[in-house]
């Protein structure tokens, strides 16, 4: 029998950055088994094929496409690609990013800035730009972004990244009320250390301990958990949900 939530996402059609692994292979992995089609839009695109052949031997639907989000000119391919299969775009997870330097100010570099703001800040803006064009033609849609606990409390040592995903926290604030009038919502999540992670593997060891001890659920995130969020703020569930941060961290951060 078909589920209510494979029915509300049959027809629909989501990009999801950096698909390919991780949190992101999650977060497709989640949509396509509540009946949505997936845009795997990823650098590796080896993997990212890889996950479009498991979905396609589940009897779900996925694109792989390789993209660079930095490059708006890969964007504006992947794009072209994703509705030229598929025909519309309904969702955007933005979820490609990175951790950088986990070092103080006094050691970071301009090049370290640089290369944390290309992947977190100035590629959501141009993959959401583009994306929106059809968004707003059709009147509807919904975008997620991945923040983190970390735009909210900075944690010491972090102050790039941190402020990266403050940035993703106000920008989403900003574009639910600029798009709120064209039907389309606009939120993001902000997770605590999700385990088993690329992102963990960049991380000092005594960086992943410490961050586990601020979780009052003692315990790093699951991807599944932070997955079914993005799903739930996509979904019409959340259709009087816009402008919001939603924490998926155990209790680390509550506002």
């Amino acid at each position: 029998m078909t589920s209510q939530a494979e029915l509300q996402f049959s027809g629909r059609v989501a990009v999801v950055t950096g698909g390919a692994a991780s949190v992101g292979r999650a977060i497709v992995e989640n949509l396509a088994q509540r009946g949505c089609a997936v845009v795997i839009a990823d650098r590796d695109i080896a993997a990212a094929r890889s996950l479009e052949a498991a979905i396609a031997a589940g009897a779900g639907q996925a694109l792989a496409l390789e993209t660079d989000v930095t490059d708006p000119a890969s964007i504006e391919r992947m794009v072209s690609g994703a509705l030229g299969r598929f025909g519309h775009i309904d969702f955007l997870v933005n979820n490609a990013g990175i951790l950088g330097p986990v070092k103080p100010l006094w050691e970071t570099t301009d090049a370290d800035v640089e290369r944390v703001y290309a992947i977190n800040v100035r590629a959501v803006f141009s993959c959401t730009r583009i994306v929106l064009r059809h968004m707003m033609e059709r009147r509807a849609g919904a975008i997620v972004t991945l923040a983190s606990v970390a735009g909210k409390d900075g944690p010491k040592d972090m102050s790039i990244y941190a402020s990266s995903k403050a940035a993703v926290i106000g920008f989403t604030k900003s574009w639910g009320k600029e798009l709120a009038p064209h039907g389309i919502r606009v939120n993001c999540i902000s997770p605590s250390l999700i385990g088993a992670t690329g992102m963990q593997g960049e991380m000092p060891a005594w960086f992943g301990v410490d961050s586990v001890g601020r979780i009052p659920m003692g315990r790093p995130a699951h991807a599944d958990e932070v997955a079914n969020v993005v799903s739930f703020l996509l979904s019409d569930e959340a259709s009087f949900v816009t402008c919001a941060c939603y924490d998926v961290s155990g209790g680390r951060a509550s506002y």
